[in-house]
């Protein structure tokens, strides 16, 4: 089981206020969806080629690179103050290793904080990840609760750096292992983000929550290359993120793909417009070049521009033709997509408000066929008419749904 299929193990209880059979269903759906929609909507590196300018602009230096000219963070100097005060407690210890370390990484973190927007290169972030563990070690010997707390606070800053480096590192390369992969990367960029603001903010470290210090541990769990989330984990980030996002974990998490999808759709959408405009003009010119060859001998730089359309025409034709089949067969999917993130979000009586129970029998029976479809690598084609009217009519119900929670996401880009 992957690390989103935990997630849909771990969380879900609680969508129990919906009809059982049909929420086994739907979380079914939507798991095989994150692990295999590969197979019939495009590869996640072909996908995230078409939305990597959107999500650069989220990489979480270019937000906060305002916010963090100060010289150091205000609360930063009794984080320092009170960790201070466990490296006197260490020297009575005469544990010396242990401090000296400590008191390189303390040095190494009023470094950091002063630029936190910026990209480790690669022997910074060798650097910090020894430093982390200075501060793993030396936790090991504090006593009081304010110790602990100050540890963590610094420990949380060297950890932002790393997570940040490999957020932005990710998003340069797009070096994603599937689509789960990228709902990882999303997913902590999501949790991190207002972090920053937080930290460009607070005028104590009493401002920092355990959950914010929780999160940015969490970030360096899911940016491994096996991240593990025990049960009680996934509960604590489940409750983190309904009581700052208003939203389940699930569909937290997989609202991302749907968006990317989306946003990739739009983009070939956009280009079969521009091709196509093109390939007219291209068949007007050869129409008249034609026309013209009837009535007199055409000039040698007309007879070249002849004969090369009517080489590379068909073919241009063929491939843009093939573009639009895509372009629809996907509409119809990654609308069906919508449909579920929606039954994720919502309960029964929201669906009942919404005069949208029916939802529940046909979402059955549409993602019944979906993860077929994605687990067969079953092409649009390859259905029977039926089939393609019953996906064609569900995702109908959410296409506007899928477009606007796409934009959404270009508006967070560009704001």
């Amino acid at each position: 089981m992957g690390w989103f299929g935990s997630i849909v193990s771990a969380v879900g209880s609680a969508f129990g206020s919906v009809v059982t059979g049909a929420v086994k269903v739907v979380r079914k759906v939507v798991e095989v969806l994150a692990t295999k929609g590969e197979a019939f909507i495009g590869t996640v590196k072909e996908t995230y080629a078409k939305v990597k300018p959107f999500l650069q602009k989220l990489s979480p230096y270019l937000k906060s690179a305002a916010a963090a000219v100060a010289p150091v963070f205000p609360w930063l100097s009794s984080a320092i103050l009170a960790v201070d005060k466990t490296i006197t407690a260490l020297l009575a210890l005469e544990n010396s290793p242990v401090l000296k370390k400590l008191e390189q990484a303390i040095r190494w973190v009023i470094k950091v904080s002063k630029r936190l927007h910026e990209k480790f290169n690669a022997a910074e972030e060798v650097e910090a990840r020894q430093h982390q563990e200075a501060f793993t070690a030396a936790r090991a010997h504090v006593q009081t609760a304010e110790q602990k707390m100050a540890f963590d606070v610094a420990a949380m800053i060297n950890e932002l750096a790393i997570v940040k480096t490999g957020i932005a590192n990710l998003l340069d390369d797009g070096n994603f292992n599937g689509f789960e992969h990228y709902l990882r990367l999303r997913a902590t960029q999501k949790l991190l983000r207002p972090i920053d603001d937080t930290l460009a903010t607070a005028q104590s470290a009493d401002e920092i929550s355990a959950d914010d210090i929780f999160l940015v541990q969490l970030g360096a769990t899911l940016l491994s290359d096996k991240p593990e989330m025990s049960e009680d984990e996934t509960a604590r980030l489940d409750s983190i993120v309904i009581s700052r996002y208003g939203k389940k974990l699930m569909p937290f998490v997989f609202e991302e793909m749907s968006k990317m999808w989306q946003l990739a759709l739009t983009d070939d959408q956009r280009q079969w417009k521009r091709t196509s405009a093109k390939l007219s003009e291209a068949k007007a010119k050869l129409s008249r070049l034609k026309l013209e060859a009837l009535v007199s001998p055409l000039s040698s730089e007309e007879q070249e521009v002849l004969d090369k359309l009517t080489a590379s025409l068909p073919e241009a034709i063929a491939a843009n033709d093939d573009l639009l089949a895509r372009n629809v067969e996907r509409e119809h999917y990654i609308s069906a997509t919508e449909g579920f993130l929606q039954l994720l979000e919502k309960d029964e009586a929201q669906l009942r408000a919404d005069n949208q129970e029916y939802l529940i029998d046909l979402g059955d029976e549409v993602g019944t066929m979906l993860m077929e479809c994605a687990q067969k690598s079953v092409r649009w084609h390859e259905l029977s008419p039926e089939q393609q009217s019953l996906i064609a009519d569900f995702a109908n119900i959410f296409r506007e749904d899928s477009i606007k929670r796409s934009e959404a996401l270009e508006v967070e880009c560009n704001g």
